[in-house]
């Protein structure tokens, strides 16, 4: 994937793409369309996609872009981890939201594991590493209490239930997407909860491994 992620002109052609995906469909929004749409050349577009697909990849970076700034800014101030994560998980959603008629295509091309765009791609890593960077910066500001063993895979670890978050909105459909915010809601302080449980010595043997667990899906995912 390029990098001239701060180009004005590779930002019109992400915006472009965007538009047209809403109101077209993916299938239907051309490289051309897009182009001209975004007031440059078919030439100028393929230098900073080399087709559609990886267009598409520039939608997900812009996503977490904006995500994490939200996140930064909710997350200003606290020290609790559990209102830090709250503050992550709930912008996420908020930022989610004007990108609902991109919700179904997306998927279906990010769910492919082949494909360019699945989280766990090479192409994705950009989005990967800014959202793992922010779920460090949740934790890292924070005073959590728990097993300290954990920390070091933790981020991954939220950027994985990340990924799940991103599944459940898609297929949600109630209104405002309410049930995810509701899970959400029950969820996070239960994950606190037995984040916090993990500085009894009883709770040792458990969080043996829950280490070893949480090592192994940093390193195979």
């Amino acid at each position: 994937m390029p990098t001239q992620t701060d180009s004005p002109t590779r930002d019109r052609i992400v915006e472009a793409a965007t538009d047209l995906v809403i109101e077209r469909g993916y299938e239907a929004a051309t490289m051309r369309d897009i182009a001209e749409r975004a007031g440059v050349s078919l030439g100028s577009a393929y230098h900073y996609f080399r087709g559609k697909e990886e267009l598409i990849g520039g939608i997900y970076v812009r996503i977490a872009e904006e995500h994490a700034e939200k996140a930064r800014h909710d997350m200003a101030g606290q020290k609790k981890f559990l209102d830090r994560l709250e503050a992550a998980a709930f912008a996420y959603l908020d930022v989610l939201e004007p990108y609902r008629p991109l919700a179904e295509p997306l998927l279906a091309l990010a769910i492919v594991p082949s494909s360019s765009l699945s989280p766990f791609s090479e192409e994705s890593a950009p989005v990967r590493d800014t959202t793992i960077g922010l779920y460090q910066e949740v934790v890292d500001g924070s005073n959590i209490t728990t097993d300290m063993r954990l920390l070091p895979d933790l981020p991954h670890a939220l950027w994985l239930m990340h990924t799940g978050i991103t599944l459940a909105w898609v297929h949600d459909k109630s209104e405002g997407q309410a049930m995810t915010r509701e899970v959400l809601a029950r969820s996070l302080p239960a994950l606190d909860r037995m984040l916090w449980l993990g500085k009894m010595p009883l709770m040792r043997p458990l969080f043996n491994d829950a280490v070893e667990v949480l090592h192994l899906l940093r390193g195979g995912l």
